[in-house]
């Protein structure tokens, strides 16, 4: 019983350094190429280094961390050409999805859909400059819009790609403060899944994917 105990008390320090890894990484608070020393992590968080070194094996697997010979865990950085190929795909898997949700989405995801694109239309109509939390509303619309395909796996997938250039895109979006092209596309998008046009949906994420690169990159 107490090793059982034990065992669940690691598990559960562990899923809770992951998450704020997580949101680290993502927010940039851990921007990339920053090297994650354990020792300094742990007197961080006040935790011990199984339940962190569990935690940085699944954030490897994600992707959002890598692990250097001699040097440890270190926060992916990727260059211009790495971020493009990154793009390739999510054009390729969104514009997938994007078309099974079309014809797959239920009225319980086309309003969960619409919350979101109005929360992220009030934050940039009345608060411009709160850009993590427009970027936040971002990250949640996307995953909504592709949950609408019920397809567990591609949706994974697409959730790991969007998250590898997540902190990029935060930095582009906080330099420019421009997100007018963005809320015209996710209201274009919004409007064909509750229209259920699945193929104007798929060019519509395709199309997305490219100018988000595309900017992205520029501001680079």
């Amino acid at each position: 019983m107490a090793k059982a105990a034990q065992i669940n008390s690691i598990a559960s320090v562990s899923e809770t350094l992951y998450g704020r890894l997580r949101d680290g990484i993502l927010s940039g608070d851990f921007p990339p190429g920053l090297v994650l020393r354990q020792e300094e992590l742990s007197r961080r968080f006040g935790a011990s280094r199984v339940p962190l070194r569990e935690a940085m094996t699944r954030l490897e697997v994600e992707g959002l961390v890598v692990l250097r010979p001699r040097r440890g865990y270190a926060v992916l950085s990727l260059e211009p050409a790495e971020i493009r190929e990154i793009f390739e795909l999510r054009a390729v898997v969104e514009e997938h999805l994007a078309g099974i949700a079309a014809k797959t989405r239920t009225e319980k995801d086309v309003a969960a859909v619409q919350q979101s694109l109005s929360r992220m239309e009030r934050i940039a109509a009345k608060t411009p400059n709160q850009t993590d939390k427009w970027m936040d509303e971002n990250s949640e619309f996307h995953a909504r819009l592709l949950g609408a395909a019920h397809r567990r796996h591609a949706g994974r997938f697409a959730g790991m790609l969007r998250d590898q250039v997540e902190p990029y895109i935060r930095v582009e979006i906080g330099l420019t403060k421009e997100v007018m092209q963005a809320e015209d596309e996710h209201r274009r998008m919004f409007d064909a899944l509750r229209a259920g046009d699945a193929p104007r949906l798929r060019k519509l994420c395709r199309q997305h994917c490219e100018n988000t690169a595309s900017r992205l990159i520029k501001a680079l």
